[in-house]
């Protein structure tokens, strides 16, 4: 807990902690108006947003500058993720991070290239010596893209601290946007828990905005523990769409309950997200629901002040006030009143059919290990796996494995193990474990290892898993020309590449059996080759690209073009 910052926090969004890039060093890193199409700590599929992302009017290319002073102190290019990212060190011991980039500056990108065709990869991670590539505040040192996992152009954007954890650019940057706007509340849940802090389902209540800044629920009718939870969202002035909040603070007759600030979230915490949003409610409804209360085993470092871990306890007959204050970064304010009434209300009976279900479920407690076997397959669950007891359904029916359903929060992953004894030997290096997709269309690739006499899976996601076979070898074809095709004008090589079973593990390229650097382009499908490596010297030139799915299945592709020669 970190209830010494908070207050200092409150004051002003201007202040900067110690660990932060001071006033005189910093720089925006985009000349053009900074709008944000994702905040920190925004809620993302499985994780805490860990920057900001920043607008690039939707194209590619644009200049980015070194924040400060400082070195290049990591470069790590990868396939999915940030995809091509940089890291920058600066004296006062941060490190800021610009992801998804297009390309580096030509000093950066001639060092990297180097790397790429020594380690003969794309993909490729290395850690300059301090001082090797030294940076000016100011200084061009990529241009923007729309690399790795992305829905469109724009800049990710990262300050971390000394101890390399993700703090929030608005606060500890002094990055300014405009926005005099303050939060929205869209929605309000809440939940009823009885002796045995098992709880009820979500419990909808109507609100209505009665000013910019004020929202007022239905009365809360209820008796007993429970807890609130919200749908709420910040905005800023030139941008439509919804951003993350910056502080969350609850109250009960005055009394402060619960106060959440995303100021410092450490990579350890932000794959505990689903502790924070009602993961069940978000699967079958796909509303992330924020909870203003701590449920047991709940391991975050946001509450930065809890008094009965944000729980409410209704005594029949009275009558209480319970408000939610929302502040975002450029200290615009927003809040909630919820009137509450203690109103004993007579609990509706549990349907038979779902009591007599239970027997055929297991019951998990979260301090054991369990070994779960089911004919030809097992699963294997550690000790704190799940962050709470449960009754957890399973079955083996056709080949496909049951884990219930994608609606549970998994601490740890658990691993599941197929037999693969009854399939021929020439076949069973072609066998993976696949995910079913929850409308049972897609069978997707899940990591899969060898193991004794069988195939094990590791995964965080609970669900439909099969033992598929793959047997279809990657396809590849030219884009763009053909055999014997003079392409002079060309400035790059397109090539696709496609596998639809396991999907593709590892793919090459050689040039008149030179191996060359062809970038993949997962979103298109495409690997390229830039002319500008300078490889090609020869009017006539031999193309051969090899492409090798998740289980070994491998394509050759050889053709032959014509080039004037540099």
């Amino acid at each position: 807990m970190r209830h010494e910052l908070v207050f200092i926090l409150l004051i002003s969004n201007s202040l900067i902690s110690q660990n932060s890039l001071s006033k005189q060093e910093i720089n925006n890193p985009l000349d053009i108006p900074i709008i944000l199409s994702g905040t920190y700590g925004e809620l993302r599929s499985n994780h805490f947003h860990s920057g900001i992302d920043i607008k690039t009017k939707g194209i590619e290319g644009l200049n980015i500058y070194s924040y400060a002073n400082g070195y290049v102190n990591r470069i790590k290019i990868s396939h999915g993720g940030y995809g091509k990212a940089l890291y920058i060190k600066h004296p006062d011991g941060t490190t800021t991070v610009y992801a998804h980039l297009k390309k580096f500056s030509s000093k950066i990108e001639k060092i990297v290239k180097s790397k790429q065709y020594k380690r003969k990869s794309y993909e490729i991670e290395f850690f300059p010596k301090e001082n090797e590539i030294s940076v000016l505040k100011k200084e061009l040192i990529a241009f923007s893209g729309n690399t790795g996992g992305t829905s469109g152009p724009h800049l990710h954007f990262e300050v971390r601290d000394k101890n390399q954890v993700p703090v929030n650019p608005l606060i500890n940057a002094s990055i300014f946007i405009e926005d005099d706007m303050p939060p929205l509340f869209k929605k309000l849940f809440y939940k009823s828990y009885d002796n045995n802090d098992f709880y009820n389902s979500q419990t909808e209540l109507k609100i209505r905005k009665v000013s910019n800044f004020l929202y007022v629920s239905d009365t809360l009718k209820s008796v007993g523990k429970i807890g609130i939870g919200i749908v709420a969202f910040d905005k800023h002035n030139l941008a439509n769409n919804n951003n993350g909040l910056f502080k969350i603070g609850t109250s009960l007759n005055n009394q402060n309950l619960l106060e959440i600030l995303f100021d410092s979230i450490s990579f350890d915490e932000t794959k505990h997200i689903n502790t924070f949003i009602d993961y069940s409610f978000f699967k079958n409804y796909e509303i992330k629901i924020q909870k203003l209360f701590v449920e047991n085993n709940n391991p975050l470092d946001l509450y930065s002040f809890k008094l009965n871990n944000g729980f409410i306890t209704i005594e029949n007959k009275k009558f209480y006030t319970y408000e939610v204050n929302l502040c975002d970064a450029n200290g615009n304010n927003s809040k909630l009143i919820v009137p509450i009434l203690g109103v004993s209300v007579k609990p509706e009976e549990e349907p038979l059919e779902l009591i007599n279900s239970r027997i055929e479920l297991n019951y998990i407690e979260r301090d054991k290990e369990y070994e779960l076997e089911f004919n030809s397959v097992k699963v294997s669950i550690l000790k704190e796996t799940f962050y709470n007891n449960l009754f957890l359904e399973t079955k083996f029916k056709n080949d496909t494995l049951t884990i219930d359903k994608d609606t549970i929060p998994l601490l740890k992953p658990i691993t599941i193990y197929f037999n693969t004894e009854r399939y021929n030997d020439s076949l069973k290096d072609r066998l993976f474990i696949a995910k079913i997709s929850e409308n049972n269309k897609v069978a997707s690739y899940n990591y899969t290892k060898n193991a004794y006499d069988g195939k094990k899976s590791s995964t965080k996601v609970l669900g439909k898993y099969v033992l598929k076979l793959d047997t279809i070898n990657p396809s590849i074809s030219a884009i763009g020309f053909k055999e014997n095709d003079w392409i002079s004008n060309f400035s790059n090589l397109k090539i696709r590449i496609q596998d639809r079973e396991s999907g593709i593990r590892n793919y090459n390229g050689w040039i008149n059996d030179k191996w060359v650097l062809f970038e993949l382009n997962t979103k298109k499908g495409m690997i390229v080759y830039s002319f500008n490596d300078n490889i090609v010297s020869e009017a006539k030139n031999s193309l051969r690209i090899e492409v090798i799915d998740n289980v070994g299945n491998k394509t050759e592709y050889k053709t032959t073009f014509y080039r004037k020669p540099n």
